[in-house]
């Protein structure tokens, strides 16, 4: 596979992950403006730190709104973290290699990025609920096809690759950022958590695992160490060890720098295995966090590095 061919499936794994991140995290947070009390800046300015650059904000729009705030994180094309950036980013790298993926996948995603790029914030503010709806619907169909009839190969490998780092990497992100929330709201902050696990479609999974308290402690341990939840740290990170491997049994980059990337990623995974739950307390959490996100922009550089060649052009998060 050519080095152009790797990085563009790779990117278009994790772009396509972060712009449906965005959406379900966006969507959650709505529930949560319409169900508090006072002004509502305080949630503008958490999810544009959560997902966007807080100080480019300011510079442009000011004071923090829903109007302004949902321009910025949703269809501001001078925005690079925006949803529809990374909608076309993925777009122009699915492009570039378009005759190397079935023709239903282009046909597809094309027609999801036009839908998308004629929308308006005021018909966004029309309706939110149903326009997140559709955005999530939209990935979700790319995503539901690709796993119907792509081959897994090569291509395949390195396109989920970029997904599930950056699945990896969200979860991260988002704990760091409602870990922030909850030490400033203490015992008022059930609904940020509540709103952490149903962005990510776990609170029934949550609730089937019998955990009776909704606490940073247990929710962070959930979101990072259950095995069998598709959305957790752990399960990201195993799927990224994975895919490594078959990559390695299908092609002949089985040199030392994809050896480098499989250890990596097998001792993150394996770290994360051998957390127990009372492992993960308030005060240990930032630290654990921290160590994530680390491994996880290593991991981005050694893909770099091994697979792309120039490498650094697009945008980690």
């Amino acid at each position: 596979m050519l080095d152009r061919a790797a990085e563009s499936l790779f990117w278009i794994g994790r772009y396509t992950e972060r712009a449906e991140n965005h959406a379900r995290l966006i969507d959650v947070y709505y529930h949560i403006r319409e169900d508090s009390i006072g002004p509502d800046e305080g949630v503008w300015r958490r999810i544009s730190g959560a997902i966007g650059d807080s100080s480019a904000y300011l510079e442009r729009y000011g004071e923090f709104n829903e109007r302004s705030a949902l321009q910025f994180l949703l269809l501001d094309t001078e925005q690079t973290n925006s949803l529809l950036t990374c909608v076309i980013q993925a777009r122009d790298n699915l492009k570039k290699i378009r005759e190397q993926l079935p023709s239903e996948l282009w046909n597809l995603f094309n027609s999801f990025y036009l839908w998308l790029r004629q929308m308006t914030i005021g018909e966004v503010l029309a309706e939110p609920h149903r326009f997140f709806e559709r955005v999530k619907e939209g990935l979700a169909a790319f995503q539901g096809t690709l796993v119907s009839i792509a081959m897994r190969d090569e291509s395949w490998c390195m396109l989920e690759s970029g997904r599930y780092l950056e699945r990896s990497e969200n979860i991260v992100r988002l704990l760091d950022s409602v870990c922030q929330t909850v030490e400033e709201k203490g015992q008022s902050s059930y609904s940020y958590l509540l709103a952490v696990l149903k962005s990510v479609g776990g609170y029934e999974a949550y609730r089937r695992l019998g955990i009776d308290e909704l606490s940073m402690e247990e929710v962070a341990s959930f979101l990072l160490l259950q095995e069998t939840f598709p959305r957790s740290a752990h399960f990201a990170l195993a799927s990224f060890e994975s895919n490594m491997k078959a990559m390695r049994s299908k092609s002949d980059r089985s040199g030392s720098s994809l050896e480098k990337i499989i250890r990596q990623a097998s001792k993150a995974r394996s770290e994360l295995s051998w957390l127990e739950r009372q492992d993960i307390t308030f005060s240990s959490l930032g630290s654990v966090l921290q160590q994530l996100l680390a491994t996880n922009n290593l991991l981005g550089e050694s893909m770099a590095k091994t697979f792309f060649f120039p490498h650094g052009r697009e945008v980690i998060a």
